[in-house]
């Protein structure tokens, strides 16, 4: 199946990534954020072996997915390039181009595999087209706090996205600057 031999290269792209990660170790989004980061994983494989993707519309995938689920946003440009290698690795994939495929891996520099930790044995969620729309008044949480979600399914972001920000308090710690990610009004 596609999605299998796809899934471990979108795991080490993305492994890759560094405003991904310092998006997970930094704690930005929802606590939990490198299951977040793994289920994102899951679901941008799912996302490009079951639609016809180019590098724009992945990329506003992965712009959109980091912005809702990490409250980040990358002014790099790596959302596009972490897009290009993907959408050429999936064709290369496709294409039975193996060896090609093997040896762009194995340039690629070697990190620490922590997207690639098994967050749990069942079946990794379906993805559809559509990948949610922070402006639908239907995405909100239910508030019930033991509730498991499921963030990239129903489209919701993190739980303390719908709650008001608090005020900043610029005395607490003179020296450092406090900066509030954008919102989409």
């Amino acid at each position: 199946m596609l999605y299998d031999d796809f899934k471990p290269i979108v795991d080490l792209v993305l492994n890759n990534w560094t405003a991904l990660q310092l998006a997970v170790e930094h704690g930005m989004g929802a606590p939990g954020g490198e299951k977040t980061a793994q289920l994102m994983s899951v679901y941008v494989a799912r996302y490009c072996v079951e639609n016809i993707i180019d590098v724009e519309d992945l990329t506003e995938l992965l712009e959109d997915l980091m912005d809702e689920e990490f409250e980040t946003v990358c002014h790099d440009n790596s959302p596009k390039e972490v897009a290009s290698l993907l959408v050429l690795y999936l064709g290369l994939l496709k294409d039975g181009h193996h060896d090609e495929l093997r040896a762009r891996i194995e340039a690629m520099p070697k990190c620490q595999k922590w997207l690639s930790e098994p967050i749990h044995d069942s079946v990794p969620p379906q993805v559809s087209v559509c990948h949610g729309n922070p402006d639908d008044d239907t995405t909100s949480s239910s508030g019930d706090e033991d509730e498991p979600q499921n963030e990239f399914m129903n489209g919701a972001g993190a739980s303390s996205s719908n709650q008001n920000p608090e005020p900043m308090d610029e005395d607490s710690d003179p020296g450092w600057t406090v900066v509030r990610t954008r919102r989409r009004k």
